[in-house]
């Protein structure tokens, strides 16, 4: 998991040998030396995760074992 003292930023401007579009994480104290240099990145879930959580809130659908055919 991300560490919340540092934040993902995208680069928008070449830095030493990371070139635009290379994501880098960033303390979140020192965001605002980035500004022109970066931008933020949202963190969204994966598509794994958004599947358990919408297991979760769905047990109807959830692991139900099924019967052998012919038993």
């Amino acid at each position: 998991m991300a560490d919340r003292s540092t934040v993902k930023m995208k680069l928008t401007f070449p830095r030493g040998k990371q070139q635009p579009g290379e994501t880098v994480e960033v303390p979140a104290d020192e965001v605002h030396r980035w500004k022109g240099f970066a931008e933020l990145v949202k963190d969204e879930p994966k598509a794994d995760d958004a599947a358990k959580t919408a297991g979760d809130k769905n047990p109807a659908s959830g692991n139900v074992p099924q019967k052998a055919a012919g038993k």
